[in-house]
């Protein structure tokens, strides 16, 4: 009970720290995103790339603008293990930091921290997520509120054992904060797949 209630606590804290004024359009959500990533790319001197390099290795600094505007950044590529058309369980651990108004972050790689688990499949073209068991008592709830699709992109580009960073604009955010236009920068991201 105690864990559910502190739970339910960090994400109200969250979503209270992240909230936006209700009469904001989605038009001044997105000037407001876009200023921010600018402004996170100034500090970070974040370099954006044209192109997914052909080795596939990145400077720190240098990210790549996916098709659903997820900038990445691979760290690791993995152990030469990618998804296919089989639907494969990931575990996730990642360092979240909310950047547009305020600087919070939250470290899945802290020892108290279970990684999330969400299960990814290729169709075609395109990817697909499912998220967690939310009756599931070994949920680390707070980390399994991030698992969206911004989170799960970046295995488009990398397998098992794989470490990148990524910005993820809100509409492909969690959606909890699609609402508030909050963008989040996953500074440490770790995928390791289930066998």
């Amino acid at each position: 009970m105690n864990k559910i209630l502190g739970s339910s606590l960090m994400i109200s804290a969250v979503l209270l720290a992240t909230s936006c004024d209700k009469t904001q359009s989605y038009a001044d959500m997105l000037k407001a995103e876009e200023k921010a990533i600018e402004k996170l790319m100034d500090e970070e001197d974040i370099v954006i790339l044209k192109e997914y390099p052909a080795d596939g290795v990145f400077k720190e600094n240098e990210f790549y603008q996916m098709d659903n505007d997820v900038y990445i950044n691979v760290i690791d590529s993995g152990n030469g293990n990618r998804i296919g058309t089989k639907r494969q369980n990931v575990n996730a651990r990642f360092v979240v930091r909310f950047f547009k108004s305020d600087t919070i972050e939250l470290d899945g790689f802290a020892s108290s921290r279970l990684p999330v688990t969400f299960s990814y499949q290729k169709y075609s073209d395109n990817y697909y997520i499912w998220g967690y068991d939310q009756n599931d008592t070994n949920v680390d709830a707070i980390m399994s509120s991030f698992i969206c699709e911004g989170l799960a992109s970046g295995l488009q580009y990398v397998g098992d054992s794989s470490i990148v960073k990524l910005i993820v604009p809100f509409k492909v955010g969690p959606t909890s904060f699609q609402s508030s236009g909050e963008p989040l920068y996953y500074t440490k991201v770790r995928y390791t797949f289930e066998q």
